[in-house]
């Protein structure tokens, strides 16, 4: 009889759980994907991953998939860190068919591949099933980020204001404040401005690289004021 990879596996202890979530925020927030992807990689050779930490795989995954589309183009590249994306939300889902992370992840992997009308009804069920959780267990989804990327701006700017209603949270903020900077509604971006400062010191104590992208985001605003 075969055994269940995961029976080989050991359970984590609170220290091994406190490492990976600080890897994979250092990890996010530097652009350090592949690093926090060996890391975690190697811990999950060794260790049953839980869902959320399955799900930071992921994402690791996906976001190398789209240094690879945008910054250093490289088709192959893309195809194979999306598809061990896909991979890894698909292995959430087929033993939690409900988790709003794994839809999340394979909604993304969709748009980041260039297929928005196949990656939004993932995120919409996502967003649906996020819904039911308590609020402090609920994040920012950025549906309007994809609405955008497809060209429908009024979609776009619908569940970004739909979002912000509903969470209010630095991340519904600051989307909301680089759409509006974007399309050039500077009057709308104003609104949102100075909460997005507040809010981005709270959020991050410590600098990262995506702090400082943030920041000159808001910085480059206050001149064209």
């Amino acid at each position: 009889m075969a055994v269940n990879q995961n029976q080989k596996k050991k359970e984590q202890n609170v220290k091994i759980v406190e490492y990976l979530r600080k890897v994979g925020i250092e990890a996010l927030n530097n652009y350090k994907y592949r690093w926090g992807i060996d890391i975690f990689e190697k811990y999950r050779r060794h260790y049953v991953f839980n869902d959320n930490q399955l799900h930071n795989l992921g994402m690791l995954y996906d976001h190398l998939a789209m240094f690879y589309k945008y910054k250093r183009p490289r088709k192959d590249e893309v195809r194979k860190y999306l598809q061990k994306a896909k991979s890894i939300y698909q292995s959430i889902l087929e033993r939690n068919p409900k988790s709003h992370l794994a839809l999340y992840g394979i909604g993304r992997v969709w748009n980041i591949g260039g297929n928005h009308k196949k990656g939004l009804p993932y995120l919409k069920k996502a967003y649906r099933l996020m819904q039911k959780l308590p609020r402090k267990e609920r994040g920012t989804m950025a549906i309007g980020v994809w609405y955008a990327q497809a060209g429908n701006q009024k979609r776009a700017e619908y569940w970004y204001k739909k979002e912000h209603k509903d969470l209010n949270n630095f991340g519904t903020t600051i989307n909301l404040f680089l759409f509006y900077k974007r399309t050039g509604k500077h009057d709308k971006a104003l609104r949102y401005l100075l909460k997005a400062e507040r809010l981005l010191k709270k959020e991050y104590e410590h600098k990262s690289k995506w702090s400082e992208y943030l920041s000159k985001e808001l910085k480059e605003f206050r001149k064209i004021r």
